[in-house]
């Protein structure tokens, strides 16, 4: 009896110049934990596994996508593959779930994109993404307002007095953190302030009050750092904590066509 085979597809992570070495993902399995390869296309390499169409095909994904635990892990599994290639070659990285029916149609799509994926490439080149997030601790502004009042007057001033204090704390504190991203900026190639993540996807109780990428030259990585730490000291009397991330796959710096 002959088992039914299963139709695969290629998931494309992203694509690399060609002289980059196969080697570099030889530890990192794919979404589907196989291996994970390159197409090669004059000049041009996309990072490629196979992956089964049963999860992987234009129904199956949307569905899929409804799953948080299977999302979580393939965007995981996504990411690290990417991250294998930060800091060894420029790297445009293409939208999570980008699949294509057959290694025919990676290479034409190399081939149709060609001068835009290089225009991309030399563009990141030597660069960096690094994120810093700015997270409010509301510990010290609940504390104003503690206390017993003697009379209900008392007690509706003392609200009415907090509640006043709670929006000037709250509009100083996201000017604060304007300024922080205004500074991080002017010593980086270009710079994203994207949405603040709710605690959900931040996994933080804290309000985020930034959620900064910057395109940083990975010569200067080291005085960005610096530079966080010297804003980390200048915003923690108001309450406000710094965490810098990365390096990161250039996530926030493709433009939206050449994602797809």
């Amino acid at each position: 009896m002959t088992a039914t085979s299963v139709a695969t597809g290629w998931y494309v992570y992203g694509v690399v110049s060609a002289d980059v070495e196969p080697a570099v993902f030889a530890a990192t399995p794919g979404v589907d934990a196989g291996p994970v390869t390159l197409v090669v296309e004059n000049g041009l390499a996309a990072i490629v596994s196979t992956v089964s169409l049963e999860d992987f095909d234009e129904e199956a994904l949307r569905r899929n996508l409804e799953v948080a635990e299977w999302l979580e892990e393939k965007a995981r599994a996504h990411d690290r593959v990417l991250a294998a290639a930060v800091g060894t070659a420029p790297l445009v990285p293409l939208r999570f779930g980008t699949v294509y029916r057959d290694e025919e149609r990676v290479h034409r799509m190399l081939e149709e994109r060609r001068a835009e994926l290089l225009s991309s490439l030399e563009r990141l080149r030597g660069r960096i993404e690094l994120g810093v997030k700015a997270f409010l601790d509301r510990t010290e502004a609940a504390a104003g307002d503690s206390g017993s009042a003697s009379t209900g007057r008392e007690y509706l001033l003392r609200r009415q007095q907090a509640r006043r204090a709670a929006a000037e704390t709250s509009a100083v504190v996201r000017d604060r953190a304007r300024l922080v991203h205004e500074r991080l900026a002017s010593i980086s190639e270009d710079a994203r302030a994207n949405p603040p993540q709710p605690p959900e996807l931040s996994r933080r109780r804290e309000t985020m009050l930034l959620n900064g990428a910057y395109l940083v030259d990975a010569r200067r990585e080291e005085l960005f750092a610096e530079a966080v730490e010297t804003l980390r000291e200048e915003v923690d009397a108001d309450g406000i904590e710094l965490v810098l991330t990365g390096p990161w796959p250039p996530y926030n710096f493709v433009e939206r066509g050449e994602r797809t």
